[in-house]
């Protein structure tokens, strides 16, 4: 959902694709299960973050559309003063200690209000020019005034960008959703620790997800790409985040099977 703002929001399709958005794959994503695609693309080496497109930008905000702005949401009919009226009361109400995602979630006029009004991570170039413009002048953790853009009036708060590159082990059994696994949950249960068994005695992670991972990812080391926080299932974000680089987790259940993760930058 957060991607539908940051679409409508780009200068052009041309602009916006030259920038490799971040991986997402179904596996590890709170609606689908990786065995969607039976052929991923080749895996590249994972980009050092240095190498990852800057200067990286993640914000959240909140929007408030009027009937003559760019793409009017649904239902929306008030007059742009009446937008910009809406969006200081808000303003004034944050400045007074309002929780900004409670906010968001109940009078943001963007897709993003599920996902507190967070953008995600985006670089230069992408945004409109006005909300790039004012987002890059804050300080992370900042909030700016009302913001016009052709979309509305939008509040913009700064958050600090953390991205990690990593890799995981997955071994689902029957019944799991789109799983094409036939063991038992046991016998999951089982293989996973055989293959945390190969890990800690020093065979590289790479070889056992080759060898032991369900799923098109494991044809690919189990590599998965670069994350921010909250794109993955709840279990396995947690997992993931705690992990200092090279570190592994022991076995961590999620709704999509048991994951071995490692931290590759």
């Amino acid at each position: 959902m957060f991607r539908a703002f940051l679409l409508c929001l780009c200068v052009s399709c041309n602009e916006l694709g030259s920038e490799e958005p971040p991986p997402q794959p179904s596996e590890v994503s709170s609606s689908a299960s990786e065995s969607e695609k039976d052929t991923p693309p080749p895996a590249p080496e994972i980009r050092p973050i240095a190498e990852v497109p800057h200067p990286r930008i993640r914000a959240r905000h909140l929007l408030i559309a009027h009937r003559d702005a760019t793409r009017v949401p649904d239902g929306v009919t008030r007059t742009a003063q009446e937008a910009r009226t809406i969006a200081e009361g808000l303003l004034s109400e944050l400045q007074s200690g309002g929780d900004f995602e409670e906010l968001v979630q109940r009078h943001s006029d963007d897709g993003t209000r599920s996902r507190g009004g967070d953008l995600g991570v985006f670089t230069t170039g992408v945004m409109n020019p006005v909300f790039e413009e004012a987002t890059l002048a804050l300080k992370v953790g900042a909030r700016s005034g009302v913001v016009e853009t052709p979309f509305g009036f939008h509040i913009i708060e700064r958050l600090e960008v953390v991205e990690v590159a990593l890799a995981h082990i997955l071994i689902q059994w029957e019944g799991l959703k789109k799983t094409r696994s036939e063991r038992t949950k046991e016998e999951a249960r089982l293989r996973a620790d055989q293959a945390l068994e190969r890990v800690v005695s020093g065979q590289p992670f790479d070889e056992v997800a080759r060898e032991w991972s369900d799923g098109p990812f494991g044809k690919r080391g189990g590599h998965l790409g670069w994350f921010q926080q909250g794109q993955m299932a709840p279990q396995f974000d947690a997992a993931a985040f705690d992990l200092d680089v090279g570190a592994h987790t022991g076995v961590v259940e999620s709704a999509h099977g048991f994951h071995i993760i490692m931290r590759l930058q």
